[in-house]
């Protein structure tokens, strides 16, 4: 039996390329050439992973699964996550 207050909680998704230095986000999404998704997937940028963003200075550089990886901003742009602690700037 289901209760009639089911409430869905809003769900806050953003571009990588948008969030804060110091975030940790699960990516959800990737939308780029089907080439550099290949190769993000590859190298532990896929659905479901945990990316924490390291810096914004230069480049989005991002840590996944130990291993630090610098993405430009068009590149970023394509990767939907879905951000924790640190909200999107």
């Amino acid at each position: 039996m289901t209760t009639g207050s089911s409430r869905e909680l809003p769900v806050c998704t953003c571009p990588l390329v948008d969030s804060a230095a110091g975030a940790e986000a699960t990516v959800v999404a990737i939308a780029c050439a089907d080439r550099d998704a290949c190769r993000l997937r590859a190298m532990g940028v896929y659905e479901g992973a945990t990316v924490s963003v390291i810096d914004k200075k230069h480049c989005l550089l991002v840590d996944v699964r130990g291993t630090r990886l610098a993405l430009g901003a068009e590149l970023a742009e394509g990767i939907t996550v879905l951000t924790r602690g640190i909200p999107a700037t």
